[in-house]
């Protein structure tokens, strides 16, 4: 090898080793980013006259796991999911007060207490007007806070609507910054450029999907990748999709931007599955026995069914005539209305010294010892036909599968439901939460940086920038020679 080709090989060698530094250095300085993925150089060593010459760095990839990746992004969707599946069941558990951890009663329970202890006391002592009054102010109580949970019913759908609404806006803009992101790739890729940097911020714009909707992923040979939800619908194709949430559509549920076909079968998992499962009032939802589909209508039912059962239990050992009735319905109650409509007989209300005291003992024990039937609880048709409702329903279906119990019992049974899905909400959250953790640890370990590792390549660059430096002042040395020679 001619002096001058020594001298060519040994710059091109330091330019590759500086290049090479280049890479490592950027790798230490992200090694605490989370959404940074480990550089690395793949060289090439070029033949000449059939030498070998100094090696060139023929491409910049960073390192990846597309399978740990597809894993993570499912149980992250599995996570998301149950993660507002647990905040929905929370919420309204903490409404019905069903679980406190004070000790105390929960307040409907506490309140149907007042209200049987009044009716004893009156039991008790039938000429004490003042025991006559608390009857009614306990009734009154019960009766208003009933109607103050069934007041909810529209602040809770509004605000699950728009909390979809939220997360759909969320998938919209990170399609539409995946969608931008594979045009800058394919540019950078189709120009020789390194394109790492730009995966990784892809990268990020699919994991703010990853919670909202279970996902999958396919890169083409572009470099392009395109996203499907795992119901099949595309996110980001060619284009980015845009969707939208119609709370009044048929059903209600997300739809294309413009489109008229309903797409909520292609979201099988994610906070947007809980949050369609959550306000979904079909037939088919509401016959589910999973706690978290048709969850907004069956608590409603479920105050319903309380507020129904208590008027025909009290009203019924009150006077069997149902001529003069404790309890009386505002106005005249369609299914789904009937526990915003409940009071107390506002002729009693006005004049609580008209009570019947007779009554109180009959009034209590039926609290206490009338069971109500499946159909009861359920309030079907064949239930509605004895008189006791003031409403006939097909089937009101609240989830509950409990029968022969009493007021108490149902009222309990309604606590019960929403204290166990939400128990059991979180601890599949915590156990899917850790498996995300793990998962995302191992795709870490895969990806990020080590530093060790980083300073032994740095250690073996300096090494060999060393001897190139050598080989450089070698030659150098020995064309000064040469030049002196040469006088």
């Amino acid at each position: 090898m001619s002096l001058s080709a020594a001298l060519n090989t040994a710059v091109i060698g330091l330019q590759t080793l500086q290049q090479q530094t280049r890479i490592v250095s950027g790798n230490v300085s992200n090694a605490q980013n989370p959404n940074y993925s480990r550089k690395i150089a793949t060289l090439t060593t070029p033949v000449a006259e059939g030498l070998p010459q100094a090696s060139l760095i023929s491409q910049i990839t960073r390192v990846a796991g597309p399978e740990i990746q597809q894993d993570l992004y499912k149980i992250t969707a599995d996570f998301g999911q149950l993660e507002q599946q647990y905040a929905f069941t929370k919420e309204l558990s903490e409404i019905l007060d069903a679980t406190n951890t004070t000790g105390d009663q929960p307040t409907l329970i506490a309140m149907l207490t007042r209200f049987e202890d009044a009716w004893k006391q009156l039991e008790a002592t039938p000429e004490d007007t003042a025991i006559r009054s608390l009857v009614v102010q306990r009734g009154v109580e019960l009766t208003t806070e009933i109607r103050r949970l069934n007041s909810l019913q529209s602040e809770l759908q509004t605000r699950a609507q728009e909390q979809l609404i939220g997360d759909i806006a969320i998938v919209n803009e990170a399609a539409l910054q995946i969608a931008k992101l594979n045009t800058q790739i394919t540019s950078q890729g189709s120009g020789g450029n390194p394109i790492g940097d730009l995966e990784d911020l892809r990268d990020q714009e699919v994991a703010k999907l990853a919670d909202k909707i279970g996902i999958r992923t396919v890169i083409n040979d572009r470099g392009e990748l395109f996203v499907y939800s795992d119901g099949g619908v595309q996110i980001v194709g060619t284009v980015a999709q845009q969707f939208e949430y119609q709370a009044t559509g048929t059903p209600p549920g997300i739809f294309l931007q413009g489109g008229t076909s309903n797409l909520n079968l292609g979201f099988q998992s994610g906070s947007i599955r809980a949050g369609l499962d959550y306000v979904d009032s079909s037939a088919t939802a509401l016959a589910s026995t999973d706690p978290n589909v048709g969850t907004l209508t069956k608590f409603f039912n479920q105050l319903d069914s309380l507020a129904s059962n208590l008027v025909a239990v009290v009203n019924e050992a009150y006077d069997p005539t149902n001529v003069n009735q404790f309890f009386t319905f505002i106005a005249p109650g369609t299914p789904g209305q009937e526990a915003g409509f409940i009071q107390v007989n506002t002729a009693l209300q006005t004049t609580p010294a008209n009570l019947d005291a007779t009554a109180a003992g009959r009034v209590q024990q039926a609290m206490r010892n009338q069971t109500l039937t499946a159909n009861q609880i359920q309030r079907t048709t064949a239930a509605a036909a004895t008189g006791t409702y003031p409403q006939a329903v097909t089937v009101d279906l609240n989830g509950l599968t409990i029968s022969s119990v009493n007021i108490f019992g149902l009222a309990n049974g309604i606590l019960a439901y929403h204290a166990r899905a939400t128990a059991d909400n979180e601890s599949n959250r915590d156990t899917a939460e850790r498996q995300q953790h793990a998962l995302d640890q191992k795709l870490r370990n895969l990806t990020g940086v080590n530093i060790d590792d980083e300073l032994a390549q740095l250690q073996v660059l300096q090494n060999n920038y060393a001897a190139l430096a050598n080989v450089m002042n070698t030659v150098t040395a020995m064309f000064d020679e040469l030049v002196n020679i040469g006088r």
